[in-house]
C-alpha cells in the first residue's frame, strides 16, 4: 500500500512535469512539491517511524537486535523531525502556518536549516550504527555475505563523486567563501551514505543466501533508498556547478519520493518477517 500511494503521487507528479515543460505553468510543480508532495514525504516520514518503533519493541530486552533497531528508530525519529521542519515549517507554502504571521515568515529559513541538520548527519549517523551493529551479529552468526561486483561498481562511482566533491569543497574554502553552520554540520553526510550504503548492500548480500524473504526485501529497501537519497545528492551537486541544466534539474526532486518510500517500507518488511514468525510457531 505505501508503494502504490508513493507510485501514485510519483506519477502524477511526472504529468505535471509533462504539462510543464509542453507550455504549462511552472507554478503547477511548485505547487505539487509545496503541498501534496510535501504531505506525501511528511506521511511517509512518519509511517516509517511508526514501524521502526513497533519493530524495536517487538524484540524482547536483551536481544542483540533490539539495540540496533533502537538506532533505526532514532534515525527514523530524526527523520520525521526533519521532515516536519524542512517540508512545513522551513518552506513559503499554504501548509505553513508561520506564513500567516508577519514576522513569522522570517523565521522559515531558519526551521530550514535546522532540519537540515537533523536529517542530514544526526539521522544518517545512527542509522549507520544501527546497521553495523546488524552486521556485527551477522558475523558472530556466520551468516555474512559479501558485496557483488555491481556492488563494488556502485560504491566506486559514488566514492568518486564525494572525491569530486571534496575537491570543490576545498577550492570553495580557499576562495574565502565561507559556509554557513548547517553546511559545516552536514560536509560528513555523503561520506556516511557512502558507509551506510556499503552496509546495507552486505546486509543485503547476506539475507539473500537465505532466500529472497521478508528480511532481504528490508535491508534491499534500506540499499535502494540510501542509493536513492545519494543520487539525489547528486543531482544537486550537479545543478549547482552547472551540469545540469534547467528544467531537467527539477527531475533530481522527484528522487525524493521513491527514497522515502524506501524508507517507509524496509521496517515493514522487518516487521512482517517478524509476524511470520510468530505466526508459525507451535501452539502450547
Amino acid at each position: 500500500m505505501i508503494l502504490l500511494i508513493a507510485g501514485a503521487y510519483l506519477t502524477v507528479g511526472i504529468l505535471v512535469f509533462a504539462v510543464w515543460l509542453n507550455g504549462g505553468s511552472d507554478a503547477w510543480i511548485e505547487d505539487f512539491f509545496r503541498v501534496p508532495g510535501a504531505l506525501l514525504l511528511v506521511s511517509l516520514s512518519g509511517i516509517g517511524l511508526y514501524l521502526s518503533l513497533r519493530t524495536w519493541r517487538a524484540f524482547d530486552a536483551g536481544e542483540p537486535m533490539r539495540r540496533a533497531w533502537q538506532m533505526v528508530t532514532l534515525s527514523a525519529a530524526a527523520d520525521f523531525t526533519s521532515t516536519i521542519l524542512v517540508q512545513i515549517f522551513g518552506a513559503q507554502s499554504r501548509l505553513n502556518p508561520l506564513t500567516y504571521a508577519g514576522e513569522g515568515r522570517t523565521l522559515a529559513p531558519h526551521w530550514r536549516s535546522a532540519g537540515l541538520m537533523i536529517g542530514g548527519s544526526c539521522r544518517f549517523a545512527t542509522l549507520a550504527a544501527g546497521l553495523m551493529l546488524v552486521i556485527m551479529i551477522y558475523r558472530r552468526a556466520g551468516f555474512l555475505g559479501r558485496l557483488r561486483a555491481v556492488d563494488w561498481a556502485l560504491l566506486a562511482f559514488f566514492g568518486a563523486y564525494i572525491v569530486r566533491e571534496t575537491v570543490d569543497v576545498v577550492v570553495r574554502a580557499r576562495s574565502e567563501r565561507t559556509f554557513s553552520g548547517a553546511e559545516i554540520f552536514n560536509l560528513p553526510v555523503d561520506p556516511l551514505l557512502w558507509v551506510l550504503l556499503s552496509q546495507a548492500l552486505r546486509l543485503f548480500r547476506s539475507v539473500q543466501t537465505m532466500g529472497y524473504g521478508w528480511i532481504g526485501k528490508c535491508y534491499g529497501a534500506f540499499a535502494v533508498g540510501i542509493f536513492l537519497v545519494l543520487l539525489g545528492d547528486v543531482a544537486i551537486w550537479a545543478t549547482n556547478w552547472g551540469y545540469l541544466p534547467w528544467p531537467w534539474s527539477a527531475l533530481g526532486w522527484y528522487v525524493w519520493i521513491p527514497a522515502a518510500s524506501a524508507f517507509a517500507v524496509a521496517p515493514a518488511f522487518q516487521w512482517e518477517a517478524m509476524r511470520s514468525v510468530e505466526a508459525n510457531l507451535p501452539v502450547e
